[in-house]
């Protein structure tokens, strides 16, 4: 299979897409549950396409252009989880492409081919995480377009517009996921290997960057939501708080042979370095990908299998150059059809029988099908907790979508402004339905009776109605 895909030609390219089609189409059709991150996002562009307005009117630390695009899916689609999913592959699918035309058109490797796309599709499908419409595979789509425009050297005047233009795409990409700014370093490195004046380059990406944050700076000041704009998603997102969403074992079984083959093939590269000076630049630059890849995927707050989305680029170079540069078929051919065998199985490992090795603990990332969360349907509810599972069959109604945000109100109740704050964010559309995980609803009705009186409790439970 290796060897067949070492040309560019017509027929391989229908080959390989179909191989990514027969990867991932069956576990889209199969319907497999709605995870956590996918029913926010849903939640989230049905909130902004009811007019409300990001970070003033939903407390969210979403980046604001992938927001947008969440909007815009939910005016066209509403909550269709097969387009959500349909989408991501698409994108993938682009990313790849995009990914083999830059490294064929600018020689990166001594033959033209479609390994670095068979390769990038292998690896961005081993896990369903991959299937989810994330912000950070919007981003990542805008970092990859933005390559081509970073590794062409570069001549006094002739590529100013192209700086620009990178720069622009890297910060359209941090306004889909904020720690993707930090692959502004990478871009600045870029230049010191291939632009002629490296400072003017460094100003023009400059530049190019800071135009879509002036963009979004000039729609909230219109929106009066800068403060919270910055608190939300420019500071929130830089803290130290690491969260696990998958158990660290379950996490080695996802990523173990991506990260081994990844290791191996940066190894064979630095020990069989190319001998043409822009090849070894490209090389040099794409190590320091995977380092600046680690600090975004450290950024991130939460880490998954999802994060190795960020190392995919480098995953695909590196492995297009072990197979390249290694002659031995007889070596290479087994070796890639073990490891395309061992990427469908733990992608469908759900479909095995449960044995230690292929038992994986998702409970965190899935939506669960709790009885007590079908007790409310097709009503506003809001929820003092970070359980998603009551949205599944509901609507936001307040700001407070995220509570890691939300609770910096409700630890001012003991405040005038804080108790102020939250009657007139909950006042605009009061909730049917109020789910108390947190212990605050008497609290709640003692400070503020005119609006949390009306709600009772239904039975012993958590949840509360309003019944006037």
């Amino acid at each position: 299979m290796i060897s067949y895909f070492k040309g560019i030609l017509l027929s391989r390219l229908l080959v390989l897409i179909l191989l990514f089609l027969a990867i991932r189409v069956p576990l889209i059709l199969f319907n497999f549950p709605l995870s956590l991150a996918e029913l926010k996002y849903m939640i989230l562009g049905e909130r902004l396409a009811d007019g409300a307005t990001l970070y003033r009117d939903v407390y969210d630390n979403t980046a604001p252009l992938a927001a947008v695009i969440y909007q815009l899916l939910d005016v066209v689609f509403g909550r269709n989880i097969l387009v959500y999913r349909l989408l991501a592959s698409v994108i993938l699918f682009l990313q790849g492409m995009r990914l083999n035309s830059i490294l064929n058109q600018n020689g990166i490797f001594s033959e033209k081919s479609f390994l670095p796309a068979l390769l990038y599709f292998v690896f961005g499908s081993i896990f369903f995480e991959f299937d989810l419409l994330s912000p950070l595979l919007f981003g990542l789509t805008f970092l990859i377009f933005s390559i081509n425009y970073l590794i062409v050297p570069s001549k006094e005047g002739s590529s100013n517009p192209k700086l620009f233009k990178a720069g622009f795409l890297i910060g359209l990409a941090a306004l889909c996921y904020l720690p993707l700014m930090l692959f502004l370093l990478w871009a600045f490195l870029a230049l010191i290997f291939f632009a002629f004046n490296a400072f003017r380059s460094s100003l023009l990406l400059l530049c190019g960057f800071l135009f879509p944050y002036a963009v979004a700076f000039t729609f909230f000041l219109y929106a009066d939501t800068i403060p919270n704009f910055v608190q939300f998603n420019l500071v929130s997102a830089w803290s130290l708080y690491i969260k696990l969403l998958l158990p660290p074992l379950d996490l080695i079984k996802v990523l173990a042979i991506p990260l081994l083959f990844l290791s191996f093939s940066v190894f064979h590269a630095i020990i069989n370095a190319p001998t043409l000076n822009y090849q070894l630049k490209f090389l040099q630059l794409m190590l320091w990908w995977v380092t600046v890849a680690l600090l975004v995927t450290l950024a991130g707050q939460t880490i998954s299998a999802i994060s190795w989305l960020l190392f995919l680029p480098a995953a695909a170079y590196f492995g297009t150059y072990l197979f390249l540069r290694s002659g031995r078929l007889w070596i290479t051919e087994p070796f890639f059809l073990v490891l395309l065998g061992s990427m469908v199985v733990i992608r469908y490992s759900f479909l095995l029988p449960a044995t230690p090795f292929t038992k994986l603990n998702i409970s965190q990332l899935l939506v669960q099908p709790d009885a007590r969360y079908a007790a409310v349907k097709n009503a506003k509810v809001l929820v003092l907790g970070d359980n998603l599972n009551y949205y599944t069959y509901n609507q936001s109604a307040t700001p407070y979508l995220n509570w890691q945000l939300a609770r910096q109100d409700f630890r001012q109740l003991d405040t005038y402004y804080g108790i102020f704050k939250i009657r007139r964010n909950i006042a605009i559309s009061a909730p049917d339905y109020i789910v108390d995980e947190v212990g605050l609803m008497p609290e709640l009705i003692y400070k503020i009776p005119d609006l949390f009186s009306r709600y009772e409790r239904s039975g012993k439970g958590e949840i509360y109605k309003r019944v006037r």
